[in-house]
């Protein structure tokens, strides 16, 4: 089992401190915010850095190490947005919430997955440099899900006049700042290689934790602002961001063990299946799904998710991948 010290480990990591710091200057000072220039940028930078090496990863792997955890992957992305959908339903959500909620839930936050690279680095435990390349499958899977599901909920039972499109789903799923930033740069890392990218991948890592402690200064900022919307989650929605996710991501753990990753790569998956997003799930279901009240999901991920996955989820995972490992 995980040790006392190694929890500590995480929770006292560079870039949660920087996290809990964000919120606590947020509440002394409610008024300090990130520019928007800035916030934009340090995820572009993020994204990059880990679209390249995460295509590094895949190309000295090989393009046939990636199939199995992509199938677990898809898997992971349908399956959540669907139990998920049918709980928020009977949990008397109205259609178009519940399939957002969904959606977020069954996409990742990223934040999340960089937090659980930090987490095992620091701990000296190898995982597959090509899981990043799982992320687009699982991401896009879940949105189309919730988005088709909706829109067919919402047409069976004449609750709203939204045609469904295929080419606007893959639109809304395909054109937005994660995908596009992240496809393009695994894509790159492949074809070029450890060889193609060693004078540029220093840049990356060099800046990568600086970078990163500042990003979830940010979060810690955006946290701290959503707090006071909790009373409108209610205590349906409180049950559904505690209670699912942690499944979801022993879930993840389990499909990663059974495709056969290591035991620090069945732990980022199953970060990735136990997150929630808010990057590239908000900007295209806030289209897609117009009726839906997007605070809803955004303070229910922002709010409550993120910080669990990243303090207690991560080291719960992988002590769960250890022993099925």
């Amino acid at each position: 089992m995980i040790s006392g010290n190694k929890i500590l480990v995480q929770i006292f990591s560079l870039p949660i401190l920087f996290f809990v710091w964000g919120i606590i200057a947020a509440l002394l000072k409610p008024t300090l915010k990130v520019p928007e220039a800035i916030s934009r940028a340090l995820t572009i930078f993020l994204l990059c850095a880990i679209g390249l090496k995460g295509g590094v990863g895949i190309a000295r792997a090989g393009i046939g190490a990636l199939l199995l955890p992509a199938f677990a992957a898809i898997l992971l992305g349908v399956g959540i947005v669907v139990l998920g959908y049918i709980i928020l339903i009977r949990l008397k959500f109205p259609v178009p919430d519940a399939g957002s909620i969904a959606g977020h839930y069954g996409a990742i936050a990223m934040a999340a997955v960089v937090v659980g690279f930090v987490f095992l680095n620091e701990m000296k435990v190898p995982f597959e440099e090509f899981i990043l390349g799982v992320y687009p499958f699982m991401a896009i899977s879940a949105i189309v899900t919730a988005i088709a599901l909706t829109h067919y909920s919402l047409s069976r039972h004449k609750k709203g006049d939204v045609p469904l499109s295929v080419l606007n789903i893959l639109k809304l799923c395909f054109f937005n700042r994660a995908i596009i930033l992240l496809i393009p740069t695994l894509i790159i890392g492949w074809l070029l290689g450890e060889e193609g990218t060693k004078l540029e991948m220093p840049f990356f890592e060099g800046m990568f934790m600086g970078v990163l402690c500042l990003f979830m200064l940010e979060m810690g900022l955006l946290v701290a602002g959503r707090l006071g919307e909790w009373k409108t989650v209610g205590p349906r929605l409180l049950a559904y961001a505690v209670i699912m996710p942690p499944l979801y991501g022993i879930a993840g753990v389990f499909l990663g063990t059974l495709a056969g990753l290591s035991v620090g790569g069945a732990t980022i998956l199953g970060v990735m299946a136990g997150s929630a997003s808010f990057i590239e799930a908000p900007v295209a279901l806030r289209s897609a799904i117009p009726e839906a009240n997007s605070s809803l999901s955004l303070t229910a991920s922002v709010a409550l998710t993120f910080p669990l996955t990243i303090i207690i989820g991560i080291p719960l995972y992988y002590a769960i991948a250890r022993m099925l490992g």
